[in-house]
């Protein structure tokens, strides 16, 4: 069998290597902001080696509306984001046990709908050693090889405290529900200075966990809340992020922005400015 010259190699494998970018969709935007559905999805089509969209599935979506929205981002790879605490769903609270399935079953739906490889999901609320534990054996009875985990901040809304917030409680609930891992590197961040852990330590500790999805926004070095900044917006060292803590065939996703967008021009100025700063390992 004939072998590849050496740099026709390097170049394939760079080709298949390549980190891809994703806008986030929410299912309700087809109902209250369509146009960014439409834009965003001809957007990825036309940048298809470079980007896919997160979609997340708010609950009660009718699947007529996933089905239209299917339509629209015809030929883009799209994965899924199970709702989460704002949703009405907790993973860690065994009382919501049986409206949690209720509500994530939506999510596999979608996710069979659209072939999606990835669901995020959400950890529960509360902190301590049993919302660890209730999260891993909900996620585990969900019994969807698609689950990827996701890390979360200490605390959201300045009351409401989460768990999921190191590489040792993610690693415990990959370990028992036998999941993946999305690295949010916001979260990793916020936790790390309410806890007043070592930052680097903590991202290569989740790192290491070998995440299948990231996500990315900008933010203030020394907050312990989530911004969800446009990149350059804020002071997180977004290069070293990028460079040291992803793979070269990272999927990873711009949770950038709050409110209603007009238009998709901050995303589009978003994938821009990260693309540019991203190095081959």
């Amino acid at each position: 069998m004939k072998t590849l010259p050496a740099e026709l190699l390097r170049r394939w494998n760079g080709i298949c290597r390549m980190r891809k970018y994703s806008f986030k969709l929410f299912s309700t935007n087809l109902r209250n902001n369509p146009k960014i559905v439409e834009e965003g999805g001809e957007y990825a089509r036309s940048r298809s080696d470079r980007m896919f969209i997160e979609l997340m599935v708010v609950p009660n979506t009718s699947k007529d509306d996933l089905g239209i929205i299917k339509s629209l981002l015809q030929d883009v790879e799209v994965r899924i984001h199970a709702p989460h605490h704002t949703m009405g769903f907790d993973a860690g609270n065994k009382s919501l046990e049986k409206q949690n399935q209720h509500i994530f079953s939506l999510s596999q739906y979608a996710a069979d709908l659209f072939d999606a490889k990835t669901i995020v999901v959400h950890g529960g609320c509360g902190q301590g050693q049993e919302i660890v534990s209730e999260s891993a054996r909900q996620i585990k009875n969900f019994n969807d090889s698609r689950i990827v985990v996701e890390n979360l901040p200490v605390i959201a809304e300045k009351e409401l405290f989460l768990s999921g917030n190191t590489p040792e409680e993610i690693s415990y609930i990959r370990e028992k529900s036998d999941c993946g891992f999305c690295f949010d590197f916001s979260h990793a961040l916020c936790a790390a200075n309410y806890l007043g852990l070592d930052i680097e330590k903590q991202l290569a500790g989740f790192f290491a966990l070998q995440p299948t999805v990231y996500h990315m926004c900008d933010g203030l070095v020394d907050e312990t809340e989530d911004k969800h900044l446009h990149f350059g917006e804020g002071n997180y060292p977004l290069s070293h992020f990028l460079n040291e803590y992803t793979a070269n065939n990272a999927y990873i996703t711009m949770e950038t922005g709050h409110g209603m967008p007009e238009s998709i021009q901050a995303w589009v100025d978003d994938f821009k400015l990260i693309t540019s700063i991203e190095k081959e390992k």
